[in-house]
C-alpha cells in the first residue's frame, strides 16, 4: 500500500506540478486546501507536504495548529518556499524547507526520508504502547501476588501456636522469625490425651511464594495424629504420620511441588517415652541433664519426592533433659553442612545451665547472630522438667 502524502496549498500555485511528481514516485496523494478549517485524519498520512505560495502567514498559522493537534504524535512536515522563509517555517513547526523550484528527485529523496521517519516512529511509538500494556499488566500480577501472599500469610499466622501447651513434666518453647511475608515455617503442638502430645515442626523449603506458604498450610492441615474410633482412638506413631503427609502431598499431582521437610514426635508426658521421625530437616539436638549434647540423626527424606516409609527414633527423655529441633532458617547459610550441627551442638552446651524458655532463647540469639540468608527461623525446644 502506497504511503500517503497530505498536500495542502492555496488555489493557483502550481501545486500541479508536486502532485504530478509525488504520485509518478508511487505516493498517493490527499489534497487539502492551505487554511481550511476542517479538521484532518493525520492517521493515514506519512508526510505533510505545504505549499506556502503567496501566503506564509497561513501556512505557519496552519502548521501551528497542526502541531498542538498532533501533540507528541511525529508527523512530518514540509515547507515548500523560498529560501527567505526558512526561518519563519522551522520556527511554525515545520521540518524541513524546500525551495519552489526544485528537481523532482530532491522533492521525492526528501519526502521517502521524511515518509521513513514517521514509519520508525509509529513503530517506536507501538513498541513503547505494547511495554506501557505489559507493564500495566505486570504491576497488576505483582498486586495481585502480594494480595496472595499477604491472604498466605494470615492463614500461616491463624494456625502458628500463640500458647504450648504444658502436661504433666513436659514443657515445650519455640523461637518463630519469620523473613518473608508468605513464609514456610510451620509448627505446633497437639494434645493427645492424658498423658500423650504430639509435636511437629516443618519448612517448605527454597519457596518464598504464596503458593509455598500454602504448601505448607496444607501440609500442617494433613497431620494427623491420633484417630478416634467409634468407642477407642488410636494414636497415630510419628513415622506413619510423615508417611501419610508424604502421600497426600504426592497426591497433589504438581510437577512443580516444592519440598517440604518434617520432624513428627510423640512424647508421654508422665514417662519421658518419646517417637521422633524426621522427613529433611536438620538433626535434633539431644541435651542430656548430665553429659554433652548429642545429635540424633534419624534418616528421613524430603516429603513429596517419592512414596517411601519413614523411620522413627524410640528414645526416654529423663528429667531435666531437653530436645531441640531446627529449621533449615537456624543453619548459618540455609546449608546442611557439618558446622550447622555443630554450631547448635556449641550453643546448647553453653548455654544449658539457663532455665527454661531463657535456654531456648539464648541458643536461638546466638544462631541467629550468624544468620546470612532470608529463610524463616523457627527452633522448637521439648523440655522434661525434674522433679
Amino acid at each position: 500500500m502506497p504511503a500517503t502524502v497530505l498536500l495542502s496549498a492555496p488555489p493557483g500555485t502550481g501545486a500541479e506540478d508536486l502532485r504530478r511528481h509525488l504520485t509518478a514516485a508511487g505516493f498517493a496523494v490527499n489534497d487539502h486546501a492551505l487554511g481550511s478549517a476542517p479538521a484532518v485524519d493525520f492517521v493515514p498520512v506519512a508526510v505533510a507536504v505545504i505549499d506556502a505560495g503567496e501566503r506564509p502567514e497561513v501556512a505557519a498559522a496552519q502548521t501551528r495548529r497542526w502541531r498542538a493537534e498532533l501533540a507528541d504524535e511525529c508527523l512530518p512536515v514540509l515547507w515548500v518556499a523560498p529560501p527567505e522563509l526558512v526561518p519563519a517555517a522551522l520556527d511554525a513547526g515545520a521540518d524541513a524547507v524546500l525551495p519552489r523550484v526544485v528537481a523532482p528527485a530532491a522533492l521525492v529523496a526528501q519526502v521517502r526520508t521524511m515518509a521513513r521517519a514517521r514509519a520508525s516512529a509509529a513503530r517506536v511509538s507501538a513498541r513503547a504502547t505494547e511495554a506501557r500494556l505489559l507493564g500495566d499488566q505486570l504491576r497488576r500480577t505483582v498486586a495481585q501476588l502480594e494480595r496472595e501472599q499477604e491472604m498466605a500469610r494470615r492463614v500461616r499466622q491463624n494456625l502458628i501456636p500463640q500458647r504450648l501447651p504444658r502436661v504433666a513434666a513436659a514443657r515445650f518453647d519455640a523461637c518463630y522469625r519469620p523473613m518473608s511475608r508468605a513464609g514456610g515455617d510451620f509448627h505446633d503442638v497437639r494434645r493427645l490425651d492424658e498423658h500423650h502430645l504430639g509435636f511437629f515442626l516443618g519448612d517448605v523449603v527454597g519457596t518464598g511464594s504464596a503458593a509455598g506458604g500454602l504448601i505448607g498450610v496444607f501440609a500442617q492441615q494433613a497431620v494427623v495424629m491420633k484417630e478416634i474410633g467409634e468407642k477407642s482412638y488410636r494414636l497415630v506413631q510419628p513415622g506413619d504420620v510423615l508417611t501419610a503427609v508424604n502421600r497426600q502431598l504426592l497426591g497433589l499431582g504438581a510437577d512443580d511441588l516444592p519440598l517440604v521437610a518434617m520432624a513428627v514426635g510423640l512424647l508421654n508426658a508422665r514417662t519421658g517415652a518419646l517417637a521422633l521421625a524426621r522427613a529433611g530437616l536438620p538433626p535434633a539436638v539431644h541435651v542430656p541433664a548430665s553429659g554433652p549434647p548429642v545429635a540424633w540423626a534419624v534418616p528421613g527424606g524430603f516429603l513429596g519426592v517419592a512414596d517411601s516409609p519413614y523411620e522413627q527414633l524410640n528414645a526416654t527423655l529423663a528429667p531435666g533433659d531437653r530436645l531441640l529441633i531446627g529449621t533449615d532458617g537456624t543453619r548459618p547459610d540455609g546449608d546442611p553442612g557439618p558446622d550447622a550441627t555443630d554450631r547448635l551442638l556449641a550453643s546448647a552446651a553453653r548455654h544449658r545451665g539457663a532455665p527454661g524458655a531463657e535456654f531456648l532463647d539464648a541458643v536461638a540469639r546466638d544462631l541467629l547472630s550468624h544468620v546470612r540468608h532470608p529463610d524463616d527461623f523457627t527452633l522448637l525446644g521439648v523440655e522434661m522438667i525434674a522433679g
